[in-house]
């Protein structure tokens, strides 16, 4: 598996850059993979599309072909599964911090003050690449480097049908504000308590 992220350096067009994600991590995205769901285009619309008008932060992760778009959202992570040709897939994970959000633990979520703020692969999913957008030092120990040609193309593919989408959303959503909420309002009932996964060590 690989992060993709966009460096904006000097010039103001951004370079696509992409890094090893650690094994740990790697298998707990599989892990959340195994329970991906169908996701329609007015699903995506009308749900995850909206995130892109937030201050949420995300990443990608690319899989072969496959692009895991991970978004840091209520009840924790947030999985959108794009790849070229074929439906959109999603799932949402419950976060393995207890009160994440300052949300009231429930009984499963455990004891916050026993929780292990080491590991959570959740925050190393979407932070790891974050950081090293703005950060050399994190590109450098990360092993960040610019994308080839193949690599862009690949991108790009994965990219093209929610690409299509938004032009869709642009014309069928006339103001922006209430269709940020209603995206917001659908994936607070569509999330609910999201599954819950534990760290694979």
């Amino acid at each position: 598996m690989q992060f993709v992220n966009f460096v904006y350096e000097e010039s103001e067009d951004p370079t696509l850059y992409t890094g090893p994600v650690p094994d740990g991590d790697a298998a707990y995205l599989r892990q959340a993979a195994a329970h991906l769901k169908p996701l329609t285009d007015d699903e995506y619309m009308t749900g995850p599309a909206g995130v892109l008008s937030t201050m949420a932060k995300y990443s990608y992760v690319f899989d072969g072909d496959v692009l895991y778009w991970c978004i840091e959202w209520a009840p924790g992570l947030v999985i959108v599964k794009m790849a070229p040709d074929t439906e959109l897939q999603w799932v949402a994970v419950r976060s393995p911090v207890p009160d994440f959000g300052g949300r009231e633990p429930l009984p499963e979520d455990g004891d916050p003050d026993a929780h292990d703020e080491d590991n959570n692969p959740q925050y190393n999913l979407i932070f790891t690449p974050w950081d090293a957008q703005y950060d050399e030092q994190c590109r450098e120990s990360g092993s960040f480097i610019p994308v080839d040609k193949q690599v862009q193309t690949r991108f790009e593919n994965a990219l093209a049908r929610v690409n299509a989408l938004s032009g869709v959303i642009e014309s069928r959503f006339d103001d922006n504000h209430n269709w940020v909420e209603l995206c917001k309002e659908n994936l607070k009932k569509w999330c609910g308590e999201g599954i819950r996964l534990k760290p694979a060590n």
